[in-house]
This record gives C-alpha cells, structure tokens and sequence, in this order.
C-alpha cells in the first residue's frame, strides 16, 4: 500500500469519527422534543461508521505474517 492510499485511508477514518462524534448532537437537536428514546438507537445508527473504520483499518495495516518479528526468513 502507498503512503498516498494510507493517507486518504487516514482522512477518511478521520471523518467517519467526526460525523461519529456530531452525529448524537444533531439527535439530540432533532429528536429532542419527540417522545420516541432516540438515545436506544444511537449504536445502530453508528454501526456503519464503526464497521467502514475497521475496515480501512484493516487494509491500512496490511496482511498478517506468519513470520515472528526479527527474524529474517524469506
């Protein structure tokens, strides 16, 4: 993977937690006055964005290796 690919991984992790973080204060802001306790679905409606991080994460970080570090078999 190129330092490029990483870096746009990056800020696109880093935007999937912001909108993780503004998300439950926009709830809070629409939902606020309706009856419905919108505070129950908030893990569901962050399940994509936890899922998508992951995800980048895993790529970012790249196959795992059978080899134990420092040792320098082909």
């Amino acid at each position: 993977m190129t330092t490029s690919e990483r870096k746009q991984m990056l800020k696109r992790n880093t935007i999937l937690w912001l909108v993780a973080m503004v998300a439950p204060g926009i709830f809070h802001i629409a939902l606020g006055s309706t009856r419905f306790p919108w505070p129950i679905i908030i893990p569901l409606l962050l399940l994509g964005c936890l899922l998508s991080s992951n995800n980048m994460l895993s790529k970012a970080m790249g196959s795992p290796s059978d080899t134990p570090a420092g040792t320098n078999q082909p």
